[in-house]
Formats: C-alpha cells, structure tokens, sequence
C-alpha cells in the first residue's frame, strides 16, 4: 500500500464509505469494504490494513506497528477508548463503537450508519 498522508487516507475513507451507503441503499442488501476494493478493482493483498484507510494510516505512523497505532486515527469516533475507538465507546464498558454498530446492524440501518462512518470529523 502506498504511503498515506492523512488528507489522503480521510479522503479515501470518505469515499469508500459514502460508496458502501449508496450501494446499500440502491442494492438493498449487506455491502461491506470487500464489496468496495472490487468494485475498485484493487488487487489482492492491495487493500488497507483491516481494510481500512484510517487503520492505514495510523499503523504507517506508528512505524508500521499495529500496536498502539489507534492513536494516529485521524478521525473522531466519539470514543472514550484510545484503543480500537471504532469498535467501543469505552474501554472497559459494553457499548459498541459505530464501526460494531454498523456490522451488526441491520440492512435498513447500514446505511445510515455508514453514511455517519463516511462524515466523521477530523481529530
């Protein structure tokens, strides 16, 4: 994968995830990133790491660590956990980050949720 710039890696999150919500809502079924990179046609072993241009990111800025890369999300996830942010709101409680939300939801709700993964703010 090539190096990312953080305008770079929002801009590209932006755009996969406004195509997961419009290809949801026209398909009306389940669309998920795999969906996008071939749609893309982004080659096998081409795609970011977690399928994810903020995960990207912020690994490439941690030296190419996975461990404790979260840090250098450049996105707001509106989490209190500095760790896996997009997953849980908090570190130790239940409720799940809008990233769990959004694959555990159902159909009608994929899109929307989506659409909200697509315009967070910027940290």
């Amino acid at each position: 994968m090539e190096e990312l710039t953080k305008k770079k890696a929002i801009a590209s999150h932006r755009k996969m995830w406004n195509w997961i919500a419009d290809e949801t809502e026209r398909s009306k079924n389940y669309v998920d990133e795999s969906d996008y990179f071939k749609a893309m046609k982004v080659p096998d072993g081409d795609e970011p790491a977690f399928d994810s241009y903020c995960c990207e990111y912020a690994i490439q800025q941690n030296n190419g660590e996975f461990i404790g890369a979260c840090k250098y999300c450049p996105l707001d996830w509106k989490s209190e956990s500095d760790l896996a942010m997009c997953e849980v709101k908090e570190v130790w409680g239940d409720d799940e980050g809008l990233y769990e939300e959004w694959r555990q939801a159902h159909v009608k709700d994929n899109a929307k949720i989506a659409r909200e993964i697509a315009n967070l703010k910027e940290r």
